[in-house]
């Protein structure tokens, strides 16, 4: 059971940053691609290939992964909840550029797992500060 729930876990915070990625309508760039490749192993503990993207995104509609991500936030705890958005946003900002579009997915990736705006903020915050510390290193 706990290798089915890391296999949940790590294809919804793939979805969530395909979604995010695409949201922009310019198509999933090598540098998002290669953040999902290297979270996606990071959560599933196995790599995933360029094409295995492109095949999740192909069948992950928009409405379609807002609709798992509420219906799966009742059983998701919160670490969880928060991998998806901190992921999310790491791929909103991969390309260098944020979108309103990128930015309003976010916000729906968030309302869809029942985060709560003062919650959602402070990952973000959270994110910025760990960001800065990286960048510093």
């Amino acid at each position: 059971m706990p290798e089915r729930a890391a296999n949940l876990r790590a294809d919804l915070i793939l979805k969530a940053m395909i979604a995010v990625a695409s949201a922009d309508a310019g198509g999933l760039e090598d540098s998002e691609i290669s953040l999902m490749q290297q979270v996606y192993e990071d959560q599933a503990k196995r790599p995933i290939t360029p094409q295995e993207i492109a095949e999740v995104a192909e069948a992950t509609t928009r409405d379609g992964l807002l609709a798992e991500l509420t219906a799966a936030a009742p059983v998701l705890d919160r670490e969880t909840k928060e991998e998806i958005i901190r992921a999310a946003y790491l791929t909103l900002i991969a390309d260098d550029r944020i979108a309103a579009e990128e930015r309003k997915k976010l916000k729906d990736i968030s309302m869809a797992l029942r985060v709560p705006e003062i919650h959602f903020g402070a990952i973000l915050e959270d994110l910025a500060l760990w960001l800065e510390e990286q960048k510093a290193k």
